[in-house]
């Protein structure tokens, strides 16, 4: 079963096909439902296309039972039209690029979207959390209690809630602070409220960055979720990632999830500022702790890995190559030490 989330989303999707069945004058059958979804071939990526069947077939379910939905399963199968070439997602955020997008949105005229951005992407690089789970995030004691946003039992998720701990060693007084921040505006407000505000803020500085030529183009489509993606990077090299710590960090019931989608641990950083409770890496999948262990091994064998340089150092980052020339002043120029 989906999701509450997911349901709303599904249901919203899936009203949006009626209207369109309605205004066409057909009938709700899985044949005009296929009709509807796949006119005038729409060029879409595989993941739209994954969405539309998923929303279509629970709905018809919901509404005229299983068999009904199968069936329009085998025939949306047959005639969807071409796939658009997914985008190569940025999934990570150099320090590099982090300081400037940062500065950028925290200096000039301040908004409320643009402070929240900053703190967003400074609070989900050390926390690792989804954008969507910060609304019931709670900070108690120098522990993060999360609410896992996937959590479904024995499908997904570690827990109902996982814990972060707090490593006085590691956490800088930035970055706490931008989590006390983000926890304070968001407490109790939906993610599909005021994402799209915080999306814009963000694309906002990257344009400036562009002007700037500070800023390469796989780096202008960084999103606030390639936050999570960098603490999985940075997780990797700095927990017991085979024990389970990345996973339980990460609020995963898998401990593949993140070997196979998530941020590369080549690009991470070295000082963690949290790690998982001991509860929540007991909740890891163990079976899935097999796995990936099998699966780093086989990486080490073929070489991948054995060529990784964990020391932190920047990315090719566009700013390095850029001091030479009259360009304007980086932002990392710019900013003002604490």
């Amino acid at each position: 079963m989906p999701s509450q989330r997911t349901e709303k989303a599904y249901r919203r999707a899936a009203s949006r096909f009626d209207a369109e069945l309605d205004r066409c004058g057909l009938a709700p059958t899985p044949e005009n439902y296929v009709v509807v979804a796949t006119a005038d071939e729409p060029y879409l990526t595989d993941a739209s296309w994954r969405f539309i069947r998923a929303s279509i077939k629970w709905w018809i379910s919901v509404s005229q039972g299983n068999d009904k939905a199968e069936h329009f399963t085998r025939i949306f199968r047959d005639k969807r039209p071409g796939v658009k070439p997914k985008t190569r997602l940025a999934k990570g955020v150099s320090k590099q690029l982090e300081i400037d997008l940062i500065t950028i949105l925290r200096s000039g005229k301040h908004g409320r979207f643009k402070c929240l951005a900053a703190d967003m992407l400074e609070a989900g690089i050390a926390t690792g959390l989804r954008p969507i789970e910060w609304k019931d995030a709670e900070l108690i004691d120098d522990v993060l209690h999360v609410t896992n946003a996937k959590f479904r039992p024995g499908i997904s998720g570690n827990g109902n809630k996982r814990e972060l701990i707090l490593v006085d060693d590691c956490i800088t007084s930035e970055q706490r602070a931008a989590i006390d921040r983000v926890l304070s505006a968001l407490n109790g407000v939906e993610w599909d409220v005021i994402g799209t505000h915080v999306r814009r803020a963000l694309r906002g500085a990257r344009n400036k960055l562009k002007k700037m030529s500070l800023i390469s183009g796989k780096e202008m489509r960084t999103r606030i979720y390639d936050a999570r993606h960098q603490f999985a990077a940075d997780a990797k090299i700095s927990l017991d990632y085979e024990g389970g710590e990345v996973a339980a960090a990460m609020g995963h019931r898998s401990a593949v999830t993140a070997h196979s989608a998530y941020g590369n641990r080549k690009k991470g950083r070295v000082g963690l500022p949290v790690k998982p409770s001991r509860i929540s890496v007991e909740n890891v999948d163990k079976p899935s702790l097999e796995r990936l262990s099998k699966s780093i091994g086989k990486a080490v064998s073929r070489g991948i890995d054995s060529a990784v340089d964990y020391s932190v150092e920047p990315l090719n980052h566009k700013a390095d190559r850029m001091q030479s020339t009259n360009k304007p002043i980086s932002p990392r120029t710019l900013r003002q030490e604490p």
